[in-house]
């Protein structure tokens, strides 16, 4: 077990170490290359480096893993550069950044069997993922606390990583209207979602960028749709992101999430982008992101975020 570029990150925490030694026998033995983060935690910049050419992650979902904030930070850091995961559910609930990601049930203490090892194999061969067509084990989505999320995220603004910020507002948005397992909002959730929720993200993010990120500099820059276009429609989302840099005027197709963030300067109003990676593998992920953005703008332009 070797880190390099072809290896699968295993990401997992301390105490579910000995199914994780096993987990990786196994997988070394079927001629898949693996690494362990425990051998780098000692310089997260060769994560950092490992995660962006890895094939894949595989995380240990478990109690521990999902109060790790290592753990977390790899899978955000993963899903900032796109990378496939297959989630392992030891025990417990499904992480709350992976609940629109289909799983392998470990609760028996299994190994992946045949069908796993080969979708990690064909990781091997190149970016493009299949979605899986197998149902998963209905299972819950671990969540936290409104304030224990509103945390992760100022400390994450804190320490300067705006797109790990950006994935978790997107999964506290989801979490609010419990739509985490679904990855994306329709019109009908914008609806429930709390104006105090909605001002505290927006008051954070305002923050901690002096004031050039949020919903309500959003706001100013797209206060409604283009005369002649219907409200919370495609040209409203079109003429939103134009104005705030996720798309441009030479009509190009809308990058996927890990080149969308990889500037050194963005926009004022670009975050949040509402983005959600994992139904990146989805041939209708832009639908959903459009979705998604029209139902918290459509929420925003009643609520007084802003005013």
């Amino acid at each position: 077990m070797s880190f390099g570029s072809a290896g699968f990150l295993l990401s997992y925490a301390q105490a579910d170490a000995a199914y994780v030694q096993r987990l990786a026998e196994h997988l070394a033995a079927s001629d898949l290359p693996v690494w362990l983060d425990a051998e780098l935690r000692r310089d997260p910049a060769e994560i950092h480096d490992g995660l962006a050419a890895a094939p894949g992650v595989i995380v240990i979902m478990s109690p521990a893993s999902e109060r790790s904030e290592r753990v977390e930070r790899e899978i955000l850091e993963g899903q900032r550069h796109g990378r496939p995961f297959l989630p392992v559910l030891l025990s417990g609930k499904r992480h709350f950044l992976l609940a629109a990601t289909s799983f392998f049930d470990a609760r028996d203490c299994g190994l992946p069997g045949q069908r796993e090892i080969t979708d990690l194999r064909d990781l091997l061969g190149g970016p493009v993922v299949r979605p899986s067509q197998r149902p998963s084990p209905v299972v819950p989505v671990a969540t936290s606390s409104t304030e224990g999320s509103l945390r992760r995220l100022r400390q994450a603004l804190e320490d300067g990583r705006f797109a790990h910020a950006d994935i978790l507002t997107t999964a506290l948005l989801l979490e609010s209207v419990q739509r985490l397992d679904k990855g994306w909002l329709r019109q009908a959730d914008g609806v429930r979602l709390s104006p105090a929720l909605l001002a505290d993200i927006d008051t954070i993010w305002s923050k901690f960028t002096q004031g050039q990120q949020g919903f309500a500099l959003q706001l100013s820059r797209h206060p409604g749709p283009p005369p002649g276009a219907p409200p919370g429609r495609y040209r409203d989302f079109l003429a939103l992101a134009l104005s705030v840099g996720w798309k441009n005027l030479r009509g190009e197709v809308s990058p996927r999430y890990e080149e969308l963030v990889a500037v050194d300067q963005f926009p004022p109003g670009f975050f949040p982008t509402m983005r959600n990676p994992q139904l990146e593998r989805f041939e209708s992920w832009h639908d959903r992101w459009t979705d998604t953005v029209m139902a918290v703008h459509m929420r925003l332009r009643n609520s007084g975020v802003g005013a």
